[in-house]
Formats: C-alpha cells, structure tokens, sequence
C-alpha cells in the first residue's frame, strides 16, 4: 500500500503511461475543485512519483465523466456543485487536461448540469454525453425533489453542441431506476451506443441528427448502479448484477443475446471489473452490503471467458468501497485505490495487484522471466499492418490489445480487448489490424504479446487513427 494526496475517485490511464487522478482534496473531502494529481508508476510510490496540482477552473470535477481522446488528451463533463445549501447541484462545465502541459482548463459548457453523467467517445470524433443529476433537494437523508439530465448532448469537433432532443428519456438514462447515475453504455460494433440498464433493460442511442433511441427486447436480470460491467471483448460485455448474478450480453448481432454464467463468489456492490492483458476479467473490493465496512470484501476473484469460471486471487490489505477505482497499468499489473468522501474509511491510498500471469507456475511465488518488445510503431491506421520486432530467441505465443482504461464509479467505460492473429518470421511479428472503426475506435492501446509460459510483455502503446476519408 502507499499514500496518495487526494483520494482516487476516477483514474485515466495517459498515452505516456502515468496515471491522472482525481476526486478529493488532499484531505480526502469531497471537493475536486482543489487538486488532481498525475502518478508516474516509474518513480514508485512515495511523494516524488505524485505531480499534485491545483484545480484553477473553478469546476468540482467531483462525480464528473472523463474519458480519454483520440489526440491524448483528457476530457472531462459535468461534476458537483454544492452551494453550502440543502440542494446540491451538478454543473454544466467542459474541462481537458493536457498531460504534455499538466494543465487543466475549461473548454466550455453543456446545455444541461450534469453530476455522475457517463461518456462516450465516437471514432468521428464526437463526444455522446448522457444521463447526470441536475440537481437534488434534501434534509439529511430525505430527498424532496430530484432532477435529472434525461437528454443526450454531443459535442462535434470544430462545430459545437446539440442536444439530443429526439432521444429524450427516463428509462435509459433519467430518472427511471437511477438510470442518470452513470449510464451503462458503450459503442456498439454496428456504430451507434449500447446502453444497459441498472433495470436489465436495453437500448440503442444513434447520435445522428437529433438523435433516436430504440428500446430492445432482450432482457437482464435486475441490478443497480453499484455494479461493474466491463466490455471484456469485441462487442461482448460482462456485467455483474444483484445477488451474485453475472451475464454475458453480446451486442454484436441486431439485437443483444444475454447468457448467464457462472455467479461469482460474493455480492460487491462498488466493486471494479477490470479486463486484464490476456483478457480474464478481475473482480475486486466492494462489500455485500453497499459501502459497509462490515460486509467488506478483500479476496478478489478472476474470471475466465474461456472456461466460464471464477477463481479467488489475492486479499487486499485495505478495503475497496464506493468511491474506489482500479485500472490495468502498462506492465501488466492493477492500480486500485481509493474509497470514501463519503464512507465508512477514508482511503487516501492505493495498492498494485500483480496477476498470476506475472508468476512462475513452480509455486515458488517469484515473478516469472517475461518477454520484451525490442521495437514496436507508435501509430497505425485501423485496418493497417502492425509490425513488431522482438529480442533474438523471443517466441511469442499470444498478441492482444487493450485499450486504455478510464474509469469511476465501479464503471471502466473505456476499456476494451481483442487478441490479434499474427505471424512470426524470425525476430518479426506482423499482425492486420481490424478494419471496422466500431470495433478498434481510434485511440489508445497497450499493445502485449504472451510467451509460450503465458507471461505478458510490458506493454508497448500504440495511438490507432482511422484512415483519412477516400
């Protein structure tokens, strides 16, 4: 475990492998409109790995939505606004960071306040915003009055906003079941946005134009907003629901196809799903009863797509609860912190979970001889070549992508996996990218390649851009 200056309520893994961070003052209070802080896992994890700057703005990033752009910089929607009053209000504020400068300011303003909205980012470039609290009236735990976003917003690149008027509503990110708080959603393989209801309700949002939401037909066992989902796959999705439920929904045909699968261990409400570098799903933190550090759960349990089955991993020392995080990081390990602002601890640090994959399989508990990447590009075009030279004498056995993760609230919207045929002629590897944008949006990857033993490489990163209009 080791200390961290503010409370990591959303993590952003950047194109130059540090992590940005967020969501509290150094005091772990509510009240991002004071600091963030970059970590640089190179540097370790004392007081010189933390670059923590002020917040000068003037927007609580507090419970906003961030996602990771194409050019590598960080965008940033909505948050809290609280006036010191019983109402809180969310806000209507655009920020981006540029992790070249550090620096975060604002870009401008939504149509709508919104306070846990999510973010979806388009391979055009544009950026769908749903769902978010306007603002709630209340005296102590007795809520009087609540208001949601229940229209869409996109911002085009070099245009501007539009509101998503035909595509209003309470079922799928309103008010309906807490549908505002973090919307389940996702680009779909056919280009619009899957959204997966707490409700186990489905729909299709296409953000053309004035929008158009579609209601499907498939059905998931209920859940809430306090339970992970994670796209461990082309167009296939895992999302845990309530009383120790698990579904595959696959998104991939006109309509979803839900199956069950095997049910994890434990109930974790505010628990993380975080796909792996082989794609195995990892399951950590949250507790059986939401946000109680009686109920907490330290072991973690690793699924996999393959088998179907969960196995239990390693114990946390600190437990994991609402307002937590974890993230795959570039070497193949797990970043997860945070919890708190509010709860029952307030956990202003983090901890690295290593995958057995990293292992010898001797037992022994010592790290495995892992394979390198002696050069790899930085770019490359959806549906171009990929071309890899490894050390003399490396096999690789496995090649996957994954894209960088960006995530708060139990939700990793930007995380998604595929594994790449290749072949291998001597030190070079060459792999064909996909050439559908929907499944391998442009952005950023981490890019690994597994020896015969199942031990990744460190991850080379790759910025993938689609190829310029013919």
């Amino acid at each position: 475990m080791f200390v961290w200056p503010v409370m990591p309520i959303h993590m952003v893994l950047l194109p130059d492998r540090r992590v940005l961070a967020y969501g509290t003052d150094t005091a772990g209070r509510q009240g991002a409109g004071f600091h963030y802080t970059v970590w640089d896992p190179k540097l370790g994890g004392g007081p010189e790995a933390f670059l923590t700057l002020p917040n000068v703005t003037g927007t609580d990033i507090f419970c906003s939505a961030q996602s990771l752009l194409p050019d590598g910089r960080v965008v940033l929607m909505g948050g809290d606004e609280n006036p010191g009053t019983p109402e809180d209000f969310g806000n209507a504020d655009v920020n981006v960071f540029n992790p070249r400068t550090n620096v975060l300011s604002k870009a401008g303003v939504m149509a709508y306040q919104r306070w846990y909205p999510s973010l979806v980012v388009m391979p055009n470039g544009e950026q769908v915003v749903m769902g978010g609290r306007i603002n709630i009236v209340r005296d102590g735990p007795i809520v009087y009055e609540r208001n949601v976003a229940s229209t869409p917003e996109v911002y085009t690149p070099g245009i501007g906003w539009r509101s998503l008027t035909g595509a209003t509503t309470d079922a799928a990110y309103g008010s309906t079941a807490e549908s505002f708080f973090y919307p389940r959603a996702w680009l779909a393989p056919a280009g619009d946005i899957f959204i997966l209801g707490h409700d186990g309700l489905m729909f299709r949002l296409d953000p053309t134009a004035q929008g158009t939401l579609t209601p499907l037909a498939a059905i998931a066992p209920a859940a809430s907003e306090r339970y992970p989902g994670v796209m461990f796959a082309p167009g296939k999705i895992i999302s845990m629901r309530k009383l120790r439920q698990a579904v595959v929904v696959d998104i991939n045909g006109s309509e979803p196809v839900v199956q069950s699968i095997a049910s994890a261990a434990l109930d974790r409400q505010w628990g993380n799903a975080t796909v792996l570098a082989d794609g195995q799903v990892w399951l950590n933190g949250g507790s059986t009863t939401a946000n109680v550090l009686n109920d907490a759960h330290y072991v973690s349990e690793l699924w996999n797509p393959t088998s179907g089955l969960w196995t239990p991993t390693a114990r946390a020392t600190q437990a994991r609860l609402y307002h937590s995080a974890s993230i795959l990081l570039p070497d193949a390990s797990v970043l997860t912190g945070g919890g708190g602002a509010y709860g029952p601890v307030s956990q202003l640090n983090g901890e690295v979970w290593f995958p057995p994959y990293l292992f010898r399989r001797d037992g022994s508990g010592r790290f495995a001889p892992r394979p390198g990447i002696a050069t790899a590009p930085t770019k490359a075009l959806v549906g171009g070549e990929l071309t890899l030279t490894l050390p003399s004498g490396v096999q690789a056995r496995r090649l996957t992508l994954v894209r960088t993760g960006s995530v708060t609230h139990s939700f990793n919207h930007d995380q998604r996996f595929m594994e790449l045929p290749f072949t291998q002629t001597g030190v070079q590897l060459r792999a064909t990218l996909p050439a559908n944008v929907n499944a391998l949006p442009p952005g950023h990857y981490m890019v690994f390649i597994f020896n015969g033993n199942g031990v990744p490489s460190k991850a080379r990163m790759l910025r993938i851009t689609a190829p310029p209009p013919s």
